[in-house]
This record gives structure tokens, sequence and C-alpha cells, in this order.
């Protein structure tokens, strides 16, 4: 079959080559469950997911009984009344079921909601109500947790209830019940398959609409592991109720035939045990968020402590990884590092390839191929190479949404001409690399000068006492704005007068004289969403806080 797996141009000997040599083939007729697990029927032993849990190792699914499960599943929610277009709210964290859900789902002409467990009554139902859903899938000890949900009444969704059967229909009784073969309506590659939220960090959360072709496009997943290969293994802890989470660490794995290392844990990411982890399952590849990798660089000489570990290469999303810290990851962990840049509503269309040429590790990377970037005019107008504007994606690109849910304002907003707005800034240099500065609402405008946040944390973040950082700009009488560093340290410092004089050096003589931040406060963690995107409004909005009880 044709699907994500062909995207990738073969045997290409540069960047270059590859975009140019590069063309889409999306069947009309995509189907993301067929290209995720029916391609795989000739071969139905092969290993598609280990499953672990805070317990212990609880075994292995092969691609033949996710077919058979998912299969079972499908007819399942046909049965309690689910249908093509309906939409179904998926409220798990990674675990086998999770997988099986989606996959039943995507068979039926079903839409997929992800949300989080990290949201609380009011969060889920609000992402429930807005999205229409018509049934909620969620772990027994998460029931309580749909309160809120259950006020809706007659528009309130079914419950299905995964371990267990409290308040709602057995998973496990609705697989039994299910018939082990299932025949799929026709299916078209614009058929909406998924209605992610977005994490909010530039206002209200609303609906992105994904076509089933958004799978098909994820060709940056392979160019970003370097191109996969025989004996793949991949692990990311990345919640799959998040884009990147669910994109690279399942569907764009299985038209691979990769096998994901699934850990359903309670706890607190943790470095140790996550190489322990992967070096159990000899996992070559991961994709971690920034903040899991500031984790990960607290533990000393990680290769010599697992002796046994494979890692291959690491892909970070979410944020942009300082140059200091991607060095760090080439050179303790010993692995190859590939930067990726997307968003919610376009995944992963920037990034790098260090198996096509070594990566500059200032900026985000490239476009993939099949790709079109361009940095915009505030009237959405393509600005020269060297230029500052907004980044920005092609309107053609498969990964693309296909639209706002129930929101043809913000759809209005989003697009311009053949472009859809990122609301990141950025630049473009003649080599092709795209430089990211910041969000619209993040620049700083200090003594008539804007200043990038992103670009000030990397040259802290270089500074051998700094786990993480952000910097945001405060309010001053002088400037129009002062620049704030919030610096976490890593175990074995303290914060004192003269690190805060350092790091301010550092950033004066080696960025800007005039991009040093002026105050430096430490704390001990950051804002975050759940992705692990800093939240540098809420810092604005305490640092406003502090001056209106000063």
């Amino acid at each position: 079959m044709i699907g994500l797996k062909e995207q990738t141009v073969v045997g290409a000997k540069s960047c270059a080559d590859a975009c140019a040599r590069h063309r889409w083939q999306i069947p009309q007729d995509y189907n993301v469950a067929a290209d995720c697990l029916d391609r795989h029927r000739a071969n139905p032993d092969k290993i598609a997911l280990y499953y672990e849990d805070d317990d212990g190792p609880k075994g292995a699914y092969t691609f033949g009984q996710l077919i058979e499960a998912s299969n079972r599943a499908a007819n399942a929610l046909r049965g309690i009344g689910i249908g093509r277009g309906d939409v179904v709210a998926v409220n798990l964290p990674q675990r086998p079921e999770t997988a099986i859900l989606h996959m039943a789902l995507y068979r039926l002409g079903a839409i997929a909601l992800p949300i989080s467990r990290l949201f609380g009554p009011d969060g889920i139902r609000y992402r429930a109500e807005n999205g229409s859903a018509r049934a909620i899938a969620v772990e027994a000890a998460q029931v309580d947790k749909l309160e809120e949900v259950r006020k809706l009444g007659s528009d309130a969704p079914q419950v299905i209830v995964v371990g267990g059967d409290k308040g709602g229909l057995n998973f496990d009784e609705l697989l039994r019940k299910g018939a082990p073969d299932f025949t799929m309506g026709p299916s078209s590659a614009e058929d909406p398959i998924l209605l992610m939220y977005t994490s909010g960090t530039t206002g209200g959360s609303k609906g992105v609409l994904h076509a089933a072709r958004f799978v098909a496009g994820h060709n940056g997943a392979d160019y970003s592991a370097n191109f996969f290969r025989a004996g793949d293994v991949f692990y990311s802890p990345s919640d799959w109720a998040w884009i990147g989470g669910l994109a690279l660490s399942l569907l764009a794995l299985w038209p691979h035939g990769v096998p994901a290392v699934v850990w359903r844990s309670d706890r607190r990411f943790d470095p140790e045990r996550t190489l322990d982890l992967m070096e159990r399952y000899g996992v070559t590849m991961s994709f971690l968020a920034p903040t899991a990798l500031k984790s990960l660089r607290e533990v000393k000489q990680p290769r010599q402590t697992h002796s046994r570990l494979k890692l291959r290469c690491v892909s970070c999303g979410s944020e942009p990884v300082s140059p200091e810290l991607a060095r760090w990851i080439e050179g303790e962990l010993r692995c190859d590092f590939n930067q990726l840049y997307g968003q919610t509503e376009a995944m992963i269309f920037i990034g790098n390839c260090s198996a096509l040429e070594k990566a500059d590790l200032e900026p985000l990377g490239k476009p993939f191929p099949g790709h079109q970037v361009a940095i915009l005019d505030p009237d959405g107008v393509p600005l020269p190479l060297g230029q500052r504007g907004e980044i920005a994606i092609g309107r053609d690109s498969p990964i693309v949404m296909k639209e706002y849910w129930n929101s043809p304002e913000a759809m209005k907003e989003k697009f311009v001409g053949q472009w859809c707005r990122t609301g990141d800034l950025g630049y473009a240099d003649e080599r092709g690399y795209i430089y990211f500065e910041g969000r619209t609402d993040d620049i700083i405008k200090t003594s008539g000068l804007r200043v990038g946040p992103a670009e000030v944390e990397a040259k802290i973040m270089e500074h051998e006492a700094v786990a993480s950082c952000a910097v945001i700009g405060v309010p001053d009488p002088a400037r129009g704005q002062m620049i704030k560093a919030f610096v976490k340290l890593l175990p074995g410092f303290e914060p004192g007068a003269q690190i805060v004089t350092e790091i301010q050096q550092h950033v004066k003589t080696r960025l800007a004289a005039h991009a040093y931040p002026r105050e430096v406060e430490f704390v001990e963690s950051l804002p975050m969403t759940i992705t692990g995107k800093i939240r540098r409004r809420e810092l604005r909005e305490l640092e406003q806080q502090r001056k209106a009880r000063a």
C-alpha cells in the first residue's frame, strides 16, 4: 500500500536533494488504521508494542493482535451507536487500550478527541462539551473526574471504563462482544479523524480538527530519526493526549513497522528510571520534550552507568533546544540529535536530519521535504532572507489542520492567502535554515530594540550551573521593558550573586549588550503547559501581581 512510509525520499544525498526530489503520494482513499496496522497483515507476529507499568512488564502485542483488537473495538463502538463523524473523547494515558481505541475510531471514520489525564473536571467538561463527544473513555481510577461531564444530562457522553467497570461500560467486555472481523466503509484522506485542543499558551484553548492526511504527511518523523531502520525500538514519555506525543510515538511509527515501548506511569519523570527502561528494551530512538532532556542532563555519565544503552538518535520539539543542551546529548548520551518544530495546527514541518547533513545547532532546522515555509510581514507577504517576521507554512501541506472546531473567526486569523500562520517569530538565512525568536506576544522590546526570549535563554543555558530557564520582559520606566530571567540550577549549585554576574556577563558578551537579563530570580521550578512548553505568560502575570501588591 501507499502511506506514510512511502513519503520519504529514499537514497537522498542531502537535504536539498531530498526536497528537490520529493513528491507527495497520498492516496485519495487513505485510512490511518490501514496504514498503521493492516499493511502488516502479512507479518502478523511482528511486535508492535511493549507494555509496562509501575509494577513491571505486562507483555508485548503483535500487529496481528492489534488488528483483531481494533476490529473488535470498532464493532463494539458501532454497537453502542458510534458512527462516522462522531467524536469520542479518549481521556487515557499511554497504554494498549488507548492505541486500540484510536485505531478502532479511524476504522469507523469517527473522530478521536484526546484529553490529558492532567485535566480536572472542568477541563474535561469543556473539551467534551465543546467537542460534542458522543462517548468518553477513562480509566476506572479517573471516573470521578467526570462529575461535571455527567451534568450535561441528555447530552452527556457514554462512559467507557478501562481497567474496571465503575460507572460505565467495561472496555474489556466490549472487546469480547465485538466481532474479530470488521469491514470498513469508504475512506478519504480528507476524513476528519482527530480533534486536538491547543495548550492555550496564547489564549483560550481551541479545537484543532485534523484530516487523515495529517498522518501521511509526517515524513519529518522519518527524517528526524535519521531514517527508521530494521531493529529500531522507540520510546517517548510524551503524553498521547499531546499531538507531538501521539504523532511521533505511535502514529508515525507503525507505518514503518517500528515497535513502541509504552510505559504507563503515575510517577513524575525520573531520568534514571527512563534510562533503565530504554536499556532493558533496547530502545534506539526517542522523542523527548526539552524539560525531559534537561532532567536527563542531571544524570552524570549516562553512558557509563547505563553501558547497554543502544540509543542512536533523539529528537525534540515543543520548545527550541539550546545548542549547549544539544551538545550534551551528542557528547554524553553519545547519540545523534535532531530538533523538530511544529504546533498543534501543523505538526513537524521544520527540523534536522543529521544523517543527510550536519546540523547547525542555533536554528530550528530546515523545512522538511514537501513543506513550504515562509517568513511573513504583518500583511501576510513573504519577506526576504534575513528579515524578521512570522513563521508560516503553506496551507496545502498535508499536515496543516482541516479547520478550527466551530470557530470560523479563528480560521480567518490563522490563514492569510496560501499561508498558515504559526504565531511564532523568526527569520530565514541564505542556507535555508529557519531561526526562532519567540511567540508574537513573548517578544521583548527594550530601549527600542526587539529581543527574542529564546535566544537569551539559549545563552543562559550555556552556563554550567543552569538546568533550565525562562526569560520575559517586565515594565521598566527607562527602557519600556527590562529583561528578567527565571533560573533553575542544577544539583550541586547554590544561588548567589556570582552566578548572576556570570550569567549577565556571558549573555552581554556572547549575544548582545542590550540583551542581558538585568534581573535574575532563582526558582525551584518553572510553569509549564502539559506539553512541556514554558508558560512565559504566567510569569508575566506573576510579575504584574507582585507590582500591584508593592
